[in-house]
């Protein structure tokens, strides 16, 4: 499973879960339909995405979602990012 939140206006978080996967994107099964172009976070494991709709139908009781990747990110290296933004890099030792 993945936690899928739509970014934008008004925030909405999804379950969803994968379905296939390439290097360029990947298409997730979901209860709700989604844009096209919208912005979505997905987490799940200790990896983050940044993707975007590309494409959303009707799918056998629920909606079949095609998402470009723009970026990921594991959650250990954001919480890395985010103690240098508070206290600067770490020095090299």
């Amino acid at each position: 499973m993945v936690t899928v939140t739509a970014l934008g206006g008004e925030q909405a978080i999804f379950k969803a879960r994968f379905v296939d996967q390439s290097s360029e994107g990947m298409q997730i099964k979901l209860n709700s339909g989604l844009e096209v172009g919208s912005l979505l976070k997905l987490e799940f494991g200790d990896d983050l995405m940044m993707t975007e709709v590309s494409r959303c139908e009707p799918d056998e009781g629920g909606f079949s979602a095609g998402l470009s990747i723009l970026s990921c990110l594991q959650k250990s290296e954001l919480e890395r990012l985010r103690r240098e933004a508070v206290a600067g890099p770490a020095s090299e030792a």
